[in-house]
């Protein structure tokens, strides 16, 4: 089975506040995009910052799991490598972020149900490369060592012969919200 996988302890450096909280439609924008990873995938893990006790809490009020990565401070890669060892033994993992709020539920189900044996998928709007990413478990002990904060960005480019490109009509797969001034034009 496909484990979702949304990262959610960055540090919101360049939005100015916790963009996590940020309200779309009357929730915190991590709790908005968990609930659509949870209206079409099975399992979703949600990434958090070891602190963050309160927002856990609202997750899982909501039915949303979490965990804690204490070494997050040190970039996007430890926490997505956290997330992969706490559900070691899932069939692959597609890894989205919590600050895509236009990304479409039915693109992350596109990309899951895409998942094959010793592939990486990743959607594409208009020729551009975008989130959420899948990985087969081939893939695990790669993604369980990651460091830094590229993500698993390295995984692509040491194994581009396992990408499988998935063309999708969903722009919502590369908008991420980094700025303040980006929220007004979400509806």
């Amino acid at each position: 089975m496909i484990q979702g996988l949304i990262l959610a302890a960055g540090q919101s450096r360049r939005f100015g506040t916790d963009k996590r909280l940020a309200l779309i439609d009357g929730q915190p924008m991590v709790l908005h995009c968990a609930l659509k990873w949870l209206n079409v995938m099975d399992d979703v893990l949600v990434v958090l910052r070891s602190e963050d006790i309160a927002l856990a809490q609202l997750l899982s009020n909501a039915g949303v799991a979490c965990t804690h990565c204490s070494q997050s401070d040190q970039g996007m890669a430890l926490s997505l490598a956290h997330g992969v060892i706490e559900t070691a033994n899932a069939g692959g993992w597609a890894i989205g972020l919590a600050d895509m709020p236009h990304l479409h539920a039915s693109s992350i189900r596109a990309v899951a149900q895409a998942s094959r044996r010793g592939q990486i998928i990743v959607p594409l709007y208009a020729g551009k490369r975008g989130h959420p990413v899948c990985f087969d478990h081939v893939f695990g002990p790669s993604l369980m060592v990651l460091q830094g904060d590229r993500g698993a960005r390295s995984l692509l480019h040491t194994h581009a012969e396992a990408i499988l490109e998935l063309e999708l009509n969903d722009p919502g797969v590369l908008f991420d919200v980094d700025f303040p001034e980006q929220l007004p034009f979400l509806a």
